[in-house]
């Protein structure tokens, strides 16, 4: 078993130890922390295998890959399908335990995000390498013109964790290491908030989630799948951004629902989505009247981009999943 799974493996032990610890705040049954642990698993790895090889069949079929290779790559692809996995998980539980839907997916949202920065700071142990961006050296070379700040020799940061080695050597930043803080970030405040109507953790969870990584996605440079010219978990993060709003709204009694803010919310998402698009074609020095923009400014319009699409649907998530008594 390699040192990727037994992380995973410790993990879940670990999550399924949060999610019994937390049973008094989230009002959940003793038994439907374990059923749900015992089918969220499974279900979660053949899920997210699964919608990893959907999103990469062509490459997938090229190489001769197995479908049965968990543990190769995709693990950033992987996590949108254990998302869905983790929900029907919570479906079947509901069915079974009696528990409501809306209680325990908002049980398991704190321990998903233990389970998220458990898989991001365990990328370092992949054989074939994952969770890396673009070399250390090349982004501090006033030559390449990645960086506004110039190091000729930055050793200080060639080294774990800042960096990872990949098959040639080259020292990479590791993206995955500030993907693992940020889930940990997203735990405590799971930890921290009080109690809301049901479903509010587990949406608030994907909502800083996915809002994060569209600009984690620009920054890796491994297993990233590209369709068309939009990289496809980018886009993934968009829709469910979108649909978390949509999602908001309708949860709404009909008499409280206002279209024109629904319209201002949803341009607002699409102006943010059409700058970071912008930004990732500035990146590859595609648009003339940018091309005097270094990558770092770039991430930095991106990352307020994506604090600009989390604030535009907070308040919508706020009014329908209101703080409890």
């Amino acid at each position: 078993m390699t040192g990727f799974a037994l992380v995973m493996a410790g993990a879940a032990i670990a999550a399924l130890l949060l999610m019994l610890l937390m049973k008094k705040k989230t009002g959940i049954k003793t038994q439907s922390a374990f059923i749900f642990g015992a089918l969220a698993v499974p279900l979660c790895i053949l899920i997210g295998r699964a919608g990893f090889w959907i999103c990469n069949i062509e490459w997938q079929k090229k190489i001769g890959a197995s479908f049965l290779d968990f543990l190769g790559s995709g693990y950033s692809y992987m996590l949108y399908g254990a998302v869905i996995g983790g929900f029907i998980a919570a479906f079947l539980t509901a069915k079974i335990s009696g528990d409501s839907f809306g209680k325990i997916i908002d049980a398991a949202a704190a321990p998903a995000a233990l389970l998220i920065a458990a898989g991001r700071f365990a990328e370092y142990l992949v054989e074939k390498g994952a969770g890396f961006g673009v070399g250390v050296v090349d982004w501090f070379d006033p030559y390449e013109e990645w960086s506004m700040i110039a190091w000729e020799e930055p050793d200080a940061i060639c080294r774990f964790p800042f960096a990872v080695q990949n098959y040639y050597g080259t020292w990479k930043f590791a993206i995955n290491l500030w993907e693992g803080l940020a889930a940990i970030i997203f735990l405590i405040v799971l930890l921290r908030m009080r109690k809301r109507k049901s479903g509010g953790v587990a949406s608030l969870l994907l909502l800083m989630y996915a809002s994060c990584q569209i600009t984690f996605e620009s920054m890796r440079r491994d297993d990233v799948i590209i369709w068309g010219f939009v990289k496809a978990n980018q886009l993934i993060s968009a829709l469910l951004v979108l649909g978390l709003l949509i999602f908001c709204w309708l949860k709404q009694p009909r008499t409280e629902r206002k279209v024109p803010e629904l319209c201002i919310r949803t341009v607002l998402l699409l102006v943010f989505a059409g700058i970071i698009m912008l930004m990732e074609f500035a990146l590859d020095q595609k648009v003339g009247f940018l091309l005097w923009m270094r990558a770092d400014l770039t991430y930095m319009v991106m990352v307020l981009c994506c604090v600009g699409m989390l604030l535009t649907v907070l308040p919508q998530w706020r009014k329908v999943f209101p703080k409890e008594a």
